[in-house]
C-alpha cells in the first residue's frame, strides 16, 4: 500500500530560511542532515516500489487502442508492456559507431581532439562473430584535431566539439555505405538517432549554425541510405533523465479513469505527484520484467515544432520521417535500454509495432550477456575502440607543445589549472 502524507515537492522546506541560506556545521551535516536525507530517500523508494507494483497489477486495464491512431497521442501500441521473443542472430551483419572527444582550452587557442571508429560484426553463430573495423582496419587509428582561434564563450567551444564528434561518426557511416558491396542488416548509434536540438539551425552564431546544418545533412543522407538499402538504424541510449513516456502515461491514466471508469486504485492516491518522481528509466526498470519491453512512443517533438510552422519550406534538411522509442529490459540488474528508430511518414501504425518487435528480438540477445550491464556487445566494442586513453592525449598534446616551442610560443593555461598552491 502506498503511504500517504509523506510526499513533499521540496523536502528541504523543513529547514528555516536562515539555515538554508547560510549553511550549517559539518557535524550537523554528518548527523542530522544525512540521517534526514536517508529517511526521505527510503520513504520515496517505498512509494516508488508500491506504485510500480500497482501499475504492474493493473496492466490488463491499460488499453490504449482507442487513442493510438491520433497523431498527437504519443503512445503507439495498445498495451503498456509486451514480451520480447529473441531471434537467432546467426548470419546477421551488424555495425556500431562511437566516438570521443577531449577539449583543451587556452588563451588564444582551443583544441578539440576527436576519435571515431565503426565496428562491423558478422555473426557466424549465436555467440561468435567475425569483427572488422572502419576506416582503420586495426580499429584504433582514426583521429581528427580541430582548432579555434576566435574569442568565443566556453559553451560555444563545447557545442562545437559535440557537433564535430557527431559529424565525424555519421560521416563515417555514410562513407562506409557508399560501398554497395557492404551489406549491413542493422546499424547501432551510441546515443540518440534524433537530430537535436533543432533550434541550433537558427543560432545567432553563424559558425554553430553552419556546423549544425552540416550535421543535419549527414543525418539526412544516413536515413536515406538506410531506407534505400533496407538497413535498420537504431539508437541505443545508455543513460537519460527524460520522462516522455512517463508523462504520456500520466495523461493516459487520467483519460482512462474519466472515460473508461477503470483504474480506480489510482484515484485513492495522488498519482500525478508520484509520477513526478520518476524518469522513464526509473519507472520502467521497476515495471518491466527481464525479457519485456515497453510500448512504442513517438519522440520527434523538436522536429514537429518546425514541421507545423510556416518556416518548413526554408529548411533544406526537412526530414520526412517519424521517430519512435521503447524501453527494453534485457538484464536483471541494470536499467532498461532506450532504443530509438525511425520510419517513413507514410507508415502504417501496425508496422510500428512489427518493427519494434523485430528490433527488440535482435537487440535482446546482443545485450544480455552480462546480468549487470545491458549494452549491445557491438556498442561496447565501438566504445572501447574509440575512447581516448590518457597517453594518446598526452602524446598529441606534448607533440604540439614541442612544435610551438620552435616558434617561441607556449600555452597559457587558465588560472584554475596552474595554481601555485
Amino acid at each position: 500500500m502506498i503511504e500517504q502524507g509523506i510526499i513533499k515537492k521540496n523536502h528541504s522546506k523543513g529547514y528555516s530560511k536562515q539555515e538554508r541560506s547560510i549553511g550549517t556545521t559539518k557535524e550537523r551535516c554528518l548527523t542530522v542532515d544525512l540521517t534526514k536525507i536517508a529517511k526521505e530517500f527510503s520513504s520515496i523508494e517505498k512509494i516508488k516500489q508500491s506504485f510500480a507494483q500497482l501499475i504492474r497489477n493493473q496492466l490488463p486495464n491499460f488499453d490504449f487502442s482507442e487513442y493510438i491512431t491520433y497523431y498527437s497521442y504519443r503512445i503507439k501500441e495498445m498495451s503498456l508492456v509486451k514480451p520480447v521473443r529473441p531471434t537467432s542472430i546467426k548470419g546477421l551483419r551488424i555495425a556500431a559507431v562511437d566516438g570521443s572527444l577531449v577539449t583543451k582550452k587556452f588563451q588564444g587557442i582551443d583544441l578539440i581532439f576527436l576519435k571515431s571508429i565503426v565496428v562491423k560484426y558478422f555473426f557466424t553463430s549465436q555467440h561468435s562473430a567475425e569483427i572488422k573495423y572502419y576506416p582503420d582496419v586495426s580499429g584504433y587509428n582514426n583521429y581528427s584535431i580541430q582548432t579555434n582561434y576566435f574569442n568565443i564563450n566556453e559553451n560555444g567551444i563545447d557545442l562545437t566539439g559535440s557537433l564535430e564528434q557527431t559529424f565525424m561518426e555519421i560521416n563515417q557511416l555514410n562513407s562506409l555505405l557508399k560501398n554497395n558491396d557492404e551489406y549491413i542488416d542493422l546499424i547501432i548509434l551510441d546515443g540518440s538517432i534524433l537530430v537535436t536540438p533543432i533550434n541550433l539551425l537558427f543560432s545567432k552564431n553563424y559558425e554553430i549554425s553552419k556546423r549544425y546544418d552540416r550535421v543535419l545533412r549527414e543525418y539526412r543522407n544516413l536515413y536515406k541510405k538506410c531506407q534505400e538499402r533496407g538497413i535498420t538504424l537504431v539508437g541505443s541510449i545508455k543513460d537519460t533523465r527524460t520522462a516522455a513516456l512517463t508523462n504520456a502515461l500520466t495523461q493516459t491514466i487520467q483519460m482512462l479513469i474519466s472515460e473508461k471508469k477503470i483504474l480506480h486504485e489510482f484515484l485513492k492516491i495522488n498519482y500525478r505527484e508520484i509520477m513526478n518522481y520518476f524518469s522513464d528509466y526509473d519507472l520502467f526498470s521497476r515495471v518491466l520484467n527481464v525479457g519485456e519491453r515497453s510500448c512504442v512512443f513517438r519522440c520527434n517533438t523538436d522536429i514537429d515544432k518546425i514541421r507545423h510552422t510556416n518556416i518548413k519550406k526554408n529548411i533544406p534538411n526537412y526530414f520526412p520521417v517519424d521517430f519512435f522509442a521503447f524501453y527494453l529490459k534485457n538484464v536483471p540488474y541494470d536499467n532498461p535500454l532506450r532504443i530509438e528508430f525511425f520510419m517513413d511518414e507514410s507508415h502504417d501504425i501496425k508496422n510500428i509495432s512489427k518493427k519494434a518487435d523485430l528490433i527488440a528480438s535482435i537487440i535482446y540477445p546482443l545485450s544480455n550477456l552480462n546480468k549487470n550491464y545491458g549494452l549491445p556487445v557491438c556498442q561496447i566494442e565501438a566504445h572501447q575502440r574509440s575512447v581516448f586513453k590518457s597517453d594518446e592525449i598526452n602524446l598529441i598534446f606534448n607533440s604540439l607543445k614541442t612544435l610551438l616551442h620552435k616558434y617561441g610560443i607556449s600555452f597559457f593555461e587558465k588560472r584554475r589549472n596552474r595554481r601555485p598552491f
